[in-house]
């Protein structure tokens, strides 16, 4: 049996536990993750393959409508779930799966799930829930900290990489120092999978797993510290596209 992978964005948290009581039985739906915050869901979603999201309309800061536009081009379904009927023809314009009012009942939340699973099985057949970076296997052996002695370094693992003079510097999400690398940082940024790490600046790369913002041409990490140089957009036009689609 193919299982689907969902998220759900609600901020009313009641609203959520709601749904996953009524979805533990659902063997086809796991649902990875929870939100009340619409910025996390993007973080999240950024890096995370979903096959589902089930979206609430009304989110406090902004509409579900709002936060479908802010993102970018992925490949997923949703299910509405709205108090507000006048929400249905909006959500069915947009091509949903399905619209639900709460409460919804448990028979008519599965209706929807059975909906979804003929959808995917049908119309996304090709979809795979291992295209990920926490299942990307791949890593470096990097000399040190003592001599005769390696360090294996998991890509998932790494905020950023700095190029300082002739060795590069690779730092990890455990705020100790960084680690050292006698390669070329062109050696180590055909390494890294292009897909999650992102050049932004001349010898500069950050891992997007670890974006939290941009502002006055600087990038804020997650579990780092000091705030990242961004060189000129226009020199940088992957950079550029992920800022403009990863910016609410």
């Amino acid at each position: 049996m193919k299982q689907w992978t969902a998220i759900i964005l609600d901020d009313q948290q009641a609203s959520i536990e709601r749904l996953l009581e009524m979805m533990k039985d659902v063997e086809y739906v796991n649902v990875a993750k929870s939100f009340t915050d619409p910025k996390r869901a993007l973080t999240y979603m950024r890096v995370n393959p979903i096959d589902l999201l089930i979206l609430d309309v009304q989110l406090g800061c902004m509409s579900g409508f709002e936060f479908l536009e802010s993102l970018p081009k992925l490949n997923f379904k949703t299910i509405l779930y709205t108090a507000y009927p006048q929400y249905e023809d909006q959500g069915y314009q947009r091509n949903v799966v399905d619209v639900l009012l709460k409460p919804v009942s448990p028979i008519r939340l599965k209706i929807a799930l059975s909906r979804l699973d003929a959808e995917m099985k049908s119309d996304l057949p090709e979809l795979s829930d291992r295209d990920s970076l926490q299942h990307y296997d791949d890593y470096f052996n990097v000399k040190g900290p003592y001599r005769y002695v390696r360090t294996i370094v998991r890509f998932i693992n790494i905020t950023h990489v700095e190029k300082a003079g002739n060795s590069v510097c690779i730092y990890l999400n455990n705020g100790k120092d960084p680690l050292i690398s006698n390669s070329t940082f062109e050696h180590i940024m055909d390494k890294l999978p292009s897909r999650w790490f992102i050049k932004c600046g001349k010898g500069r790369l950050f891992n997007v797993y670890y974006f939290h913002s941009y502002s006055h041409n600087q990038i804020r990490l997650n579990h780092v510290e000091k705030l990242i140089p961004v060189g000129e957009l226009a020199k940088h036009p992957e950079l550029k596209t992920f800022l403009n689609s990863n910016n609410i």
